[in-house]
């Protein structure tokens, strides 16, 4: 049947285009099938039949945003050739795409994205990843066949295509291919409002998924939560090898451990006027004078402090439950452990992630309460766990303030700290014109506010004689910036500058002697810190880590760290800063967030970056 020859009515160019988008869908399907652990799965049974429902739906989607640009083009003239090729030219890339995929999932265990493309092809990873002139042949030669079956596959839809079809047919396969789509997606909420790991732990093995999840609405509907599993499935099955070796930990002195973070903190806000209390406390510690959060986001932030890793591995850890190593040491030490947020620790999902061991220790104040309110209901609450502590037990508190989070909440009647300070935000006002001096005045009341909390705290173990055995830290997930680079970004999660990145840490070790510390450290650097000095863990950082140790001389050179948001990775080196977005474009930017002349990235940097990314995958 030659089509480009004669007009086709436009339901017959939409039944051809359904039947090749679905034949595509399940020439993906396919690919992935080839790796997915059907035989033995880590979630079992469940984790099988779910990546049975949520294959078909994800890749029907997929086929279908693909066939888009072809249908675009191909629905109005009168001739098939214009919808044919298209569609032809869009599902053959995406395949190619997806077997290239397969591949990068097979050597590092995630799947593919632009900005792993760039690292791989922009040449900063030449002498890692170089592929042979057989290499390209091989891959010029899958390209060809991929082109191949593509324009036979095409053809044969043209030709199985009936004369008449029913509109009854046509409309009932396009409405069960939403509902299987539409199943997949409501199983994926159900599962994840559940924290059930056997079904989290197969979006592992779907390339670039995006599953909705809406824990809220699931327990507002009455949606039980798992209690902890207490081990992995299958740990064979795991995409990370973490650690490398087992730690081997023995502590003759357990300290107490105090973790105070505070919302959107920023490295300036630590000053007497702003910070008394936390200003005195950095006056006998270690303070950190150009320390990095791993992330300008809360997710990314916290995972880098509580794992000593970057962001990066977020989805496998989310996807396996596996919790932070140190909660699991100071567990296996007999630490009581008292772990506070002022907002719900389980969005994000750090009751699955970094908190997963010890799940049902977790305590959010009363969502009743004003925001300042639950801060203080927090620090009251731990105060109250600590003075209650049995002697000789040490004890490991954690309490994440949440006032200093936009708008920068307050108790009624709060006296600013500085005028004028702004009753309140007005996001709608926010741009490259407007004076940020209101909010910011209405940033540090809240940051003070927060810092009395802190200062109750630590008069609290000094009452109680806690205060020579206790380890101390002060910090924040992120930064917060009111448009200081003079580029129109407000509050955090716009960029990987110091005024989104760089927070105070504030570290009191006792027996330690105070001092600025001026090196580039990291929040990836307090797990492996903590571990080696406080809980006494023999084994190398690179075992469990892509931190340094805080308490040692700083290796030499200029040291690269990997951050992240939702939608952009960045690699710092200095003041520069190494952007790769979504799409995986890089730009090099200088301390003020502008384009360097000089765009290609360091090497150097790059290489840090992908040891970093890979380490702990599963090759």
């Amino acid at each position: 049947m030659d089509t480009s020859a004669h007009p086709v009515t436009r339901r017959a160019r939409v039944t051809w285009a359904s039947l090749f988008t679905l034949l595509n869908a399940l020439i993906a399907i396919a690919i992935v099938a080839s790796y997915a652990p059907w035989s033995a799965n880590p979630g079992g049974t469940l984790g099988k039949a779910y990546l049975a429902i949520a294959l078909p739906g994800h890749f029907l989607a997929f086929a279908a945003a693909t066939m888009l640009p072809a249908l675009l083009i191909g629905l109005w003239p009168r001739r098939t050739r214009a919808l044919t090729v298209t569609a032809v030219i869009c599902q053959g890339l995406w395949l190619c795409l997806l077997l290239v995929d397969a591949k990068v999932f097979a050597l590092y265990r995630f799947h593919l994205n632009a900005m792993v493309l760039n690292m791989v092809f922009g040449g900063a990873l030449h002498d890692q990843v170089s592929l042979s002139w057989t290499n390209w042949l091989q891959v010029a030669g899958v390209l060809v066949a991929v082109f191949i079956t593509q324009g036979l596959l095409a053809w044969s839809c043209w030709r199985l295509l009936p004369a008449r079809l029913p509109q009854r047919l046509l409309s009932a396969t396009l409405l069960v291919a939403a509902l299987v789509m539409g199943i997949g997606q409501l199983a994926t909420a159900y599962y994840d409002a559940r924290g059930e790991r056997a079904v989290v732990s197969q979006w592992a093995y779907i390339p670039w998924a995006q599953p909705i999840t809406a824990k809220r609405h699931m327990r507002a509907l009455g949606v039980p939560v798992l209690q902890p599993a207490s081990a992995l499935p299958d740990p064979r099955f795991s995409e990370l090898d973490w650690p490398l070796a087992p730690l081997h930990c023995q502590s003759h002195q357990r300290p107490n451990i105090l973790m105070v973070v505070m919302e959107s903190l920023r490295a300036d806000a630590l000053d007497p006027q702003t910070m008394p209390n936390t200003w005195a406390l950095a006056a006998r510690s270690q303070v950190f004078d150009h320390h990095h959060s791993t992330g300008n986001a809360t997710r990314f932030g916290l995972f880098g402090l509580l794992y000593g890793l970057p962001g990066s591995y977020w989805q496998p850890m989310l996807a396996e439950q596996r919790g932070s190593l140190l909660l699991q040491v100071m567990k296996q030490q007999g630490y009581a452990l008292h772990i506070h947020g002022s907002a719900p620790l389980y969005s994000p999902e750090f009751d699955r992630t970094a908190f997963a061991d010890v799940r049902d220790l977790l305590q959010t104040a009363p969502s009743a309460l004003s925001v300042a309110e639950r801060d203080r209901h927090v620090v009251q609450t731990l105060q109250a766990e600590i003075k209650a502590s049995p002697p000789g037990t040490p004890w490991f508190g954690f309490a994440f303030l949440d006032a200093t989070h936009a708008p920068y909440h307050l108790p009624k009647d709060y006296p600013p700290l500085v005028s004028p300070m702004a009753p309140d935000i007005d996001f709608l006002a926010l741009d490259n014109d407007h004076d940020a001096t209101p909010e910011r005045n209405r940033y540090r009341t809240a940051v003070h506010y927060a810092d009395s909390l802190l200062g109750e705290l630590l008069q609290g173990l000094r009452d109680a004689g806690m205060d020579e055995n206790t380890i101390v830290l002060v910090t924040g997930d992120h930064a917060e910036e009111f448009n200081d680079l003079g580029l129109n970004y407000w509050g955090h999660n716009g960029n990987f500058s110091d005024y989104q990145l760089q927070v105070p840490f504030v570290l009191h070790w006792p027996g330690r002697d105070a001092a600025p510390d001026a090196r580039m450290s990291s929040h990836e650097d307090w797990v492996p810190t903590v571990l080696r000095h406080a809980l006494g863990c023999e084994n190398p950082l690179e075992d469990f880590s892509t931190g340094q140790d805080l308490l040692a001389p700083p290796p030499p050179g200029t040291r690269s760290l990997l951050v992240e948001s939702w939608s952009q990775r960045g690699i710092r080196r200095g003041h520069d800063t190494y952007v790769f977005d979504k799409f995986g474009h890089a730009t090099a930017l200088g301390a003020n967030y502008l384009p360097l002349p000089m765009q290609q990235p360091d090497k150097a940097s790059v290489r840090e970056a992908w040891d970093a990314l890979t380490r702990f995958r599963r090759h």
